[in-house]
């Protein structure tokens, strides 16, 4: 997916806020998560994010998301935050709970 954080995401240095980045990490490996289960929700258990290098306001990125293992009660799903060029500027793994379906 791509995305261009706004001037509202900011923190006082000028690049992204690490919460911001935080967020579009769990929603983007969450989105690469949910065609494979089959209850509406899977819940993050935990959440890994390096910050390798500023993302920051005005640019537009690349936000990747790859489902490393599904199980059937654990998921794991990496992501990666690229400039225009390619480069990484932030990766994130984010382990969830896969509900049992009712």
């Amino acid at each position: 997916m791509s995305w261009k954080p706004t001037p509202d995401m900011a923190n006082p240095f000028g690049s992204v806020h690490g919460g911001i980045i935080a967020t579009v990490i769990d929603e983007s490996t969450g989105a690469a998560l949910m065609p494979l289960i089959e209850t509406p929700s899977a819940p993050t258990v935990t959440l890994n994010v390096e910050y390798l290098h500023p993302v920051t306001v005005g640019g537009t990125y690349t936000v990747l998301s790859d489902v490393v293992r599904r199980g059937r009660a654990m998921a794991i799903v990496d992501a990666r935050i690229l400039d225009e060029e390619g480069k990484i500027l932030v990766r994130g793994t984010s382990y969830f709970q896969i509900p049992r379906p009712k």
